[in-house]
């Protein structure tokens, strides 16, 4: 029996009840705050939650660091040059542009439990870039070539519903949604009192809906120890929350042998590929059709950085 197959088997379990359940989320307002009521706006946040995001620079486009293969071009020499202001403004800006590259963003959704020291760890080791974008720092005419491109962009919100008391920040995170690429990792599908809270869903959707590029760490998935019915609802969330991006990249690290078994990295030839096209093959509803062209990608993390600049 396939994946497809199944789910006819289950009442009430099919692709548009999945699809429902992510709509839902915001019209209950669990997650965007442009619609949390007045009560709940007004009252006090925790400030030990449960749950939260934390957000990191794992590339700014301009720096390397250790965790890349990437081959750039090294940097010149010179560390100088004073005639620079005499250029004309337009030949200036067009240099300053070159500074506007593709970054990656770590998007992580933390838990307290016993493992957050290692979740802790884990993130900073892929806290390597700049926090802002290097023009908006450097005189007033580079920061306005800047805030052509960036924007201070993904508020988000935990609803008291998965947390004893709401938790929630306001923009903070300078993003090009024309470049930038969201790397998913933590909490998927933060897990409290019952319920699976989809992490996608703590972001504005105004803001997520923008977003073209989204990668996704492949071990917080949970493949192999988690059955394909529970990973297929972790990327179709994914999908949903994003629903702009034509393809999610995997990003594979150390541990993943076994999930990588039998797949071709850099390929639709993979097992989440196959994953996500048996849950969709067989539904023929319009969200599964606009869903079923989706391509799932496997990248070593180590290459992220180069495939990104590529873009």
């Amino acid at each position: 029996m396939t994946l497809s197959s199944l789910l006819g088997h289950l009442p009430g379990l099919n692709i548009d009840f999945l699809h429902s359940l992510g709509q839902l989320s915001h019209v209950i307002h669990l997650f965007n705050p442009t619609i949390m009521s007045v009560m709940e706006v007004d009252e006090k946040q925790s400030q030990n939650p449960r749950f939260w995001l934390e957000f990191r620079t794992f590339d700014d486009g301009l720096s390397s660091h250790p965790h890349t293969k990437a081959n750039k071009t090294s940097p010149s020499s010179l560390t100088a040059f004073p005639q620079f202001t005499q250029l004309p403004p337009e030949l200036r800006l067009r240099i300053w542009s070159y500074l506007i590259q593709p970054r990656i963003v770590v998007v992580c959704c933390m838990q307290r439990d016993e493992r957050l020291g290692e979740r802790v760890k884990e993130l900073n080791s892929r806290s390597h870039g700049r926090s802002a974008p290097v023009l908006l720092h450097v005189n007033r005419e580079s920061r306005y070539l800047a805030l052509q491109h960036y924007e201070l962009t993904f508020s988000w919100r935990i609803s008291k519903l998965i947390s004893d008391t709401p938790v929630s920040a306001p923009a903070r995170v300078w993003f090009n949604f024309a470049l930038d690429v969201v790397w998913l990792a933590g909490e998927l599908e933060a897990y409290e009192y019952g319920f699976n809270s989809p992490m996608v869903y703590f972001l504005r959707r105004e803001d997520t809906r923008r977003v073209r590029h989204v990668a996704c760490m492949l071990g917080e998935l949970g493949y192999p120890r988690q059955e394909s019915d529970q990973v297929f609802g972790c990327l179709w969330h994914v999908v949903d929350g994003f629903p702009t991006i034509e393809r999610l990249l995997l990003t594979v690290g150390e541990g993943d042998d076994e999930a990588v078994r039998g797949s071709k990295l850099m390929s639709p030839d993979n097992v989440m590929q196959k994953i996500w096209d048996g849950w969709l093959g067989g539904s023929t509803t319009e969200t599964s059709s606009r869903m079923a062209h989706k391509q799932m990608m496997m990248i070593q993390e180590e290459d992220l950085q180069s495939f990104v600049a590529d873009l």
